[in-house]
C-alpha cells in the first residue's frame, strides 16, 4: 500500500503575461478575487482534500509570497516556499525544489497544480487516481474537455500533444490539461540539474523523457469537477459579475 497523499507542489513562479498590467506589480497567484488571493482558494481545496504539506515555488516578485506560510498555517497547512531566481518551466521548477524531493519517501506520491486556476475536484476521486501512480507510471494528468483539446490519448495513456507524437500509437481521443497532476517521487530521475529550465511537453521535456524511458504517462478525466480560469484581463476585470466564479470561490473557502 503506497503512503497516503498528503503533499502538494504549487507552480507559482510564472510571469502572468496575459494579465498585464495587473501582474507587473503582483504575481498572478496573489491577485485578489472576492477578498482572497487566487492561491488561497487552492490552499482551501488542498486542506479539504487531506493535503497537509504544501510547497509553493516563486520567482516573479517572489518577496510578495513571504506572508503565505502564515496564511497557510491559519488554514491548518504547513506551507513552505521554494524561491528560485527565474521561472524555469514545470520540469525545471520541480528540479529546483531539492528540499521538497528530499522530504518525500521513496514510494510517495504528490499533487502538483497550477497556482492560478481555480477548481474543485472530488477529493475521493483524486485519492483514487493517485493510487495508480507508480515508478512505472510516474505521472498522471487529470484532464477535461476544452475548445482546443491538445492532448492525444489512447487507452488512458498520453501518446502525443498536438502534432507531436510521444509514441507510434495512433490516438483514439483528445483532451486538455485540467491543471492538476499526480507525480511519483521517482519522477526526480527524469528532471534536469537544479537551475536548468525544462518544459513539461516536447521531446526534451519532462513528459518526453518519461515516455522515452519506457514509462507511462496516464490521463484521467476529472470526476465531479468545477473549473474557472482567469486567463485574461477581461476575465479578471469581469470577476464581480462572474456567477460561476463566485459560486466556486464560496465552495472552496466558504
Amino acid at each position: 500500500m503506497p503512503p497516503p497523499l498528503t503533499k502538494a507542489f504549487v507552480f507559482a513562479a510564472g510571469l502572468g503575461t496575459r494579465l498585464r498590467p495587473y501582474t507587473l506589480h503582483t504575481p498572478k497567484p496573489l491577485l485578489e478575487v472576492f477578498g482572497r488571493p487566487l492561491l488561497e482558494y487552492l490552499l482551501c481545496y488542498l486542506r479539504d482534500a487531506g493535503i497537509r504539506h504544501v510547497t509553493v515555488n516563486a520567482a516573479h516578485l517572489a518577496e510578495q509570497f513571504e506572508a503565505l506560510p502564515a496564511r497557510g498555517s491559519a488554514l491548518g497547512l504547513d506551507v513552505v516556499l521554494s524561491r528560485q531566481p527565474a521561472p524555469l518551466e514545470h520540469g525545471g521548477d520541480l528540479a529546483y525544489a531539492t528540499a521538497f524531493f528530499e522530504g518525500l519517501a521513496p514510494d510517495e506520491r504528490f499533487v502538483a497544480l497550477n497556482g492560478d486556476t481555480l477548481f474543485w475536484l472530488d477529493p475521493a476521486a483524486l485519492h483514487r487516481a493517485a493510487q495508480s501512480v507508480s515508478p512505472e507510471e510516474p505521472l498522471l494528468i487529470v484532464t477535461h474537455t476544452s475548445a482546443t483539446n491538445p492532448l492525444r490519448v489512447r487507452g488512458g495513456r498520453l501518446v502525443g500533444i498536438r502534432d507531436l507524437p510521444y509514441s507510434d500509437e495512433e490516438p483514439e481521443g483528445a483532451a486538455d490539461d485540467f491543471g492538476l497532476k499526480v507525480f511519483h517521487a521517482g519522477v526526480r530521475r527524469f528532471l534536469p540539474m537544479p537551475g536548468v529550465a525544462m518544459s513539461l511537453h516536447g521531446r526534451e521535456g519532462l513528459i518526453g523523457r518519461v515516455i522515452a524511458s519506457g514509462a507511462t504517462v496516464r490521463v484521467r478525466p476529472a470526476e465531479g469537477a468545477e473549473r474557472v480560469e482567469i486567463g485574461t484581463v477581461a476575465d479578471y476585470e469581469g470577476r464581480a459579475s462572474n456567477a460561476a466564479l463566485r459560486a466556486l470561490t464560496a465552495r472552496l473557502c466558504g
